[in-house]
């Protein structure tokens, strides 16, 4: 059989599409701008996908969805990565059309501010559950330095499903995936604690994040160093 661990993000096109229904006629969303954008690819190439290079398990691709509308703006901020593992898309059918080649695939969710540790695909790839998610991990406050202990509190977006790539349509975050709370109610396998980062950034940072996920602060940052490729 052959299989596949994918990881994907909505890089800018799930906020684009979603965020802007609720603007008025003409209004522009930050998630349009080239400021938002830059800020948003230097968090990513710094963090997330360090953390997904960093694999220990490294048969693997990276879909990072981008919005068509807005490739002036994010194409000369993300040209074609040299790891071939890594795939910049602006239409998803080519890219289905080359998953649909394999048996199976463990299709794992990360935004992209997010990061995933170096045991992260090993530990999806080895489940043998069609749901599977992590519910606690850590969150970094990169202002103040500060690594907190997080937990999903049965919401969750750091979950994977084991799945036959022939049924995917495309890549809609939408339709593709449920709600948070629709996975836990799928009865998911729980694996590993201490596998995903939550990033905290800009106005959510600890001062104000919601210290319902957050379990304790962690005196050692330097514990995401190696797992995390930081």
């Amino acid at each position: 059989m052959r299989r596949k661990l994918v990881f994907w993000t909505a890089f800018n096109s799930y906020q684009s599409e979603k965020l802007l229904r609720y603007l008025p006629a003409n209004a522009t969303h930050p998630v349009q701008t080239a400021e938002w954008t830059r800020r948003r690819v230097q968090l990513f190439k710094e963090y997330n996908l360090k953390s997904i290079l960093n694999q220990n398990y490294e048969d693997f691709l990276y879909v990072v969805l981008l919005d068509f509308n807005l490739k002036h703006i994010t194409k000369p901020l993300l040209p074609p990565h040299p790891d071939k593992r890594v795939i910049y898309c602006y239409r998803d059918k080519p890219v289905l059309a080359r998953l649909k080649e394999y048996d199976e695939i463990v299709f794992a969710l990360i935004d992209n501010d997010d990061m995933y540790s170096d045991k992260a695909g090993e530990l999806m790839m080895g489940c043998p559950a069609e749901w599977m998610y992590f519910k606690r991990g850590y969150a970094l406050d990169i202002q103040s330095q500060q690594l907190w202990g997080y937990d999903t509190v049965g919401s969750g977006p750091f979950f994977a499903h084991r799945m036959d790539p022939k049924t995917m349509i495309k890549f809609d975050r939408d339709k593709r995936h449920p709600t948070h709370k629709a996975v836990i109610n799928k009865n998911p396998e729980r694996l590993e604690d201490g596998n995903f980062c939550v990033l905290l950034h800009e106005s959510n940072t600890s001062s104000n994040v919601n210290m319902h996920y957050v379990l304790n602060k962690e005196a050692n940052i330097n514990i995401l160093k190696r797992r995390f490729g930081l």
